[in-house]
C-alpha cells in the first residue's frame, strides 16, 4: 500500500462503519482517539486507492443511531 496511491478518504467514527468500508474495497490508513471532557470517540482514516470511482457504503449518522437506541 502506497499513500502515493490514494484516490480519496474518509474519517469514519465507528467499528461498524470502518468494517462496512473495509469490506468494499477501503484501507486502512490511520487510527486515533478523539479525547472529549466526558468521553473519547475513536477514529479511523480509510483511503481509496483503486482506479474506480470509490463504493461509499450505506451508514446511519451518530444521530440517527441515538434515535434507534432511544426507541428500543
Amino acid at each position: 500500500m502506497n499513500l502515493e496511491d490514494t484516490k480519496f478518504v474518509a474519517e469514519l467514527n465507528s467499528v461498524r462503519e470502518l468494517n462496512l468500508y473495509l469490506q468494499s474495497g477501503w484501507v486502512l490508513i490511520l487510527s486515533y482517539i478523539k479525547y472529549y471532557t466526558d468521553r473519547q470517540e475513536p477514529c479511523f482514516v480509510v483511503a481509496w486507492q483503486k482506479e474506480t470511482e470509490p463504493i461509499i457504503p450505506e451508514t446511519l449518522d451518530s444521530w440517527e443511531l441515538k434515535e434507534i437506541d432511544r426507541y428500543r
